[in-house]
């Protein structure tokens, strides 16, 4: 199944690497270095799924849903930007992954682990769920 995935990072090296990776899995994906980017390219783009660098998410997650609910994947690379992820997460991250300590094989399964719960119904919103 070919996807259209948005990538939120103001890490560009990691997000070429991850379009490579989706690429190579026949999605189509883009990359938006900011949040204000990001929420406009939502808008017409639609995404299928947003991978979401935790520096950003907080202020973009829940604007994102807004515009169409879609599941998402936050990524966090330090300790200390952990709270961050955890509130974004709280917010509507479907899934949480550390970088740069995960491979193409671990992104591949949390995508499809994030798809195969959006298609069942499974949603861990927290802010969206009453």
């Amino acid at each position: 199944m070919s996807m259209k995935v948005m990538i939120v990072d103001p890490d560009w090296r990691f997000a070429q690497q991850a379009i490579e990776h989706l690429e190579s899995h026949a999605h189509l994906a883009v990359h938006e270095l900011s949040a204000p980017c990001a929420l406009e390219r939502a808008k017409s783009w639609k995404p299928d799924l947003v991978i979401v660098a935790s520096e950003v998410a907080e202020s973009v997650i829940e604007q994102l849903y807004d515009i169409d609910p879609r599941p998402a994947i936050l990524l966090t690379s330090w300790m200390d930007t952990y709270d961050l992820a955890w509130r974004a997460w709280q917010k509507g991250g479907d899934e949480l992954l550390m970088k740069p300590v995960f491979s193409s094989e671990e992104l591949q399964a949390a995508i499809l682990t994030t798809m195969e719960n959006a298609a069942a119904g499974v949603r861990l919103r927290k802010t969206h769920a009453a």
